[in-house]
């Protein structure tokens, strides 16, 4: 059983995203044939306005580890600008490690508790015996674990490497900042932001909800009412 501070979000390549403002001016100047010495200032002034061709080709890595399944299928709806490897559970075989999120809603009860960790070791007892059946039966590996896994839960904890480029990591915040998206996704993306601003600053002003960045809620009546419109701030 696993909660919300066992994940584990890294970021891989920080050194190199130091130099990312600069080699986007440096892809950019072509446009007006500017001088490769002022790249730093294009690659300013095409984030300011919004110019992000020029960054596509730059990917950020993160490792996520100890994370839902269910919030792994919710990260991979991105496609452009997004790349990633998830873990195969054809490939990994998950005999007695079935580890099962449990939400902060949850962990105050101590019913709640023992209903996910009994939810847990079912899980376990069951994909063994579906293992040792198909074993006896001759089938091993990579058959067995693709029939196995079909009784794992949503929540079981997983694994995945992904790459974004910057206009990718804007979509995500925008959309997954927002306290309309699920708690875990929320989790995972708001740690990447803050890796990401930690190292690069002047990224912070686009990497925010829709809210912030359209000065308004999209979610209609279900806003939370997180931002307000008369002083383009964000209660906390």
């Amino acid at each position: 059983m696993f909660t919300l501070s066992d994940f584990r979000v890294k970021f891989k390549n920080p050194e190199e995203v130091k130099g990312f403002i600069k080699k986007h001016g440096e892809f950019a100047i072509v446009c007006y044939n500017t001088d490769v010495k002022y790249a730093e200032k294009v690659g300013e002034s095409c984030l300011q306005s919004g110019h992000l061709s020029g960054s596509r080709h730059l990917y950020m890595v993160f490792e996520l580890k100890n994370v839902p399944r269910s919030a792994v299928d919710q990260i991979v709806r991105a496609t452009q600008g997004f790349v990633t490897n998830v873990q195969s559970l054809r490939y990994c075989n998950k005999d007695g490690k079935v580890s099962i999120y449990i939400a902060p809603e949850l962990l105050d009860s101590p019913y709640m508790v023992k209903t996910i960790k009994d939810q847990e070791d079912i899980v376990n007892a069951q994909y063994n015996y579906i293992q040792t059946f198909l074993e006896d039966g001759g089938i091993t590996g990579e058959k067995a674990n693709e029939i196995a896994r079909t009784i794992l839960p949503i929540g079981v904890a997983t694994e995945c490497n992904i790459a974004v480029n910057l206009e990718c990591l804007m979509h995500l915040a925008n959309v997954r900042l927002c306290t309309r998206a699920e708690l875990p996704i929320r989790t995972i993306v708001k740690e990447m932001v803050k890796q990401v601003t930690e190292v690069e600053p002047r990224y912070k002003p686009y990497l925010v909800p829709n809210c912030v960045k359209n000065r308004r809620c999209p979610e209609g009546k279900h806003s939370c009412g997180k931002y307000n419109i008369f002083t383009n701030t964000v209660n906390e």
